[in-house]
């Protein structure tokens, strides 16, 4: 006896990616993560009037400038997506938000190493972005490929300040034995960069 529905014979409509089900829908979503990621510019100025000294003001400020500018690019492609709601613009908004969020999370990692607070480091090398994707149901390409290269930039940065952290004599003694340890964490970095690389290969386009 056939029991099969001819509307619903072959194979199942296949679910839409979660980039595509995360396009802005309602005009929250279109600013919410721009507003946090200035936030966190604001801190990296406050920081860097807090902790004091040339340092810590020109690092804190360039780290914002760079946010700011991320939380922009977040506005705008997240404004066209909800305008538009294509899978181009979605597309576009979604590697957007990867972007700027693992970059926000390298950016924290090398601004609070740089000023001697190395904890930070190690939240963006271990604890950072890749463990999210233990909660994805399908990760893109290109998700992995931003946190290999983010993660590798920390590990270049880690070990640039370990390298100064040696050489230069006038250093603090404290800054130079937090950039001095901070070489684990780039090697650290170097192996997350390393393992996100090689998932990478295996994951799907979009």
């Amino acid at each position: 006896m056939e029991t099969r529905d001819p509307e619903t014979d072959g194979t199942a409509e296949e679910a839409p990616p979660g980039w595509v089900l995360n396009t802005p829908t309602r005009l929250r979503e279109v600013w919410t993560y721009p507003v946090l990621v200035l936030l966190l510019a604001a801190a990296h100025v406050a920081l860097g009037v807090a902790f004091g000294g040339a340092l810590a003001l020109v690092v804190g400020v360039s780290a914002a400038v760079v946010t700011t500018a991320g939380a922009v690019a977040l506005f705008v492609t997240g404004r066209h997506a909800y305008d538009e709601q294509s899978r181009v613009a979605s597309w576009r908004c979604h590697v957007t938000r990867v972007v700027v969020a693992v970059g926000s999370v390298g950016i924290v990692s090398v601004t609070t190493l740089t000023v001697g607070f190395p904890f930070g480091a190690l939240f963006g090398a271990v604890a950072g972005v890749p463990t999210a994707f233990r909660f994805a149901r399908s990760v893109p390409r290109i998700d992995h490929l931003v946190v290999a290269w983010t993660a590798l930039a920390v590990a270049v940065c880690c070990v640039v300040l370990a390298v100064l952290g040696l050489t230069l004599a006038d250093l603090p003694d404290s800054r130079s034995t937090f950039w001095t340890f901070g070489a684990a964490f780039g090697v650290i970095s170097a192996v997350v960069a390393v393992h996100q690389f090689v998932v990478a290969r295996r994951s799907p386009h979009d």
